[in-house]
């Protein structure tokens, strides 16, 4: 089903194609959000470069260094994406994509980044959401303290991710997500919550049918000790 014209106001349809060296940048960045599970959106503030360098650097760490994210297919990439290219990406976007947020003004104007990830591990999405915040609280180099008792600027601010390629979650939904279990560990507690009845059907009709087969040995028992009673006391007549 192809998105509703409402989803993507403000996305103006193209009329010429790309030039080679945006039609690169164009791949490359459509290749990023229809070829990872997780793809977190951020609306990043003035950074250095050294900054950025230690960002990646400490996204770098907290994968190799998390037991969720043994395999590289976890690794985590920071990517600054060009800014009006999002809206040419949303204008082919594939159809089972949701727009739901991608749409919205917050995404289609001002600088964005995404952080992505080939799988998604909701324990080292919480290791690496807290790290971006941490990032984001950290006062700009060579700039006056804020007015106490003032709120924080938001330097690295989440908008909201893609998960599973199709999955479009708010902010706080992204942050619901972080506090789940390893996905595999989540399919096993479903599939034992739908089994459970079963089970206890299957064993309230298993303790049943032994009670019902004790009864009728008890009265095979019985006729075979009255059988055998009527026999001797037939022998025992003169």
């Amino acid at each position: 089903m192809q998105p509703s014209t409402s989803r993507l106001a403000g996305v103006v349809a193209r009329t010429r194609p790309l030039p080679a060296r945006k039609q690169l940048l164009f791949s490359s960045t459509s290749l990023l959000l229809t070829s990872n599970d997780l793809v977190l959106f951020l609306r990043p503030s003035s950074f250095t470069a050294q900054e950025w360098r230690s960002i990646r650097s400490s996204l770098t760490t907290t994968t190799t260094t998390s037991s969720s994210s043994s395999s590289p297919d976890s690794e985590m990439k920071l990517t600054l994406l060009r800014p009006g290219l999002l809206p040419a990406l949303l204008r082919d976007c594939p159809s089972n994509l949701d727009l739901s947020y991608l749409s919205q003004s917050t995404h289609l104007s001002g600088p964005l980044a995404v952080v992505t990830s080939p799988k998604l591990s909701p324990p080292l999405l919480s290791k690496v959401l807290k790290l971006l915040e941490k990032f984001s609280k950290t006062p700009q180099p060579n700039t006056p303290p804020p007015p106490k008792g003032s709120k924080p600027v938001e330097r690295l601010e989440l908008l909201s991710s893609l998960l599973e390629k199709r999955v479009a979650a708010s902010r706080e939904r992204t942050k619901e997500v972080g506090k789940l279990p390893e996905l595999e560990q989540l399919r096993s507690m479903i599939v034992g919550v739908l089994s459970a009845p079963g089970s206890r059907i299957t064993g309230v009709i298993g303790a049943q049918a032994r009670q019902v087969g004790r009864t009728v040995e008890g009265f095979k028992v019985g006729l075979e000790d009255g059988q055998n009673k009527v026999e001797t006391e037939g022998e025992a007549e003169p």
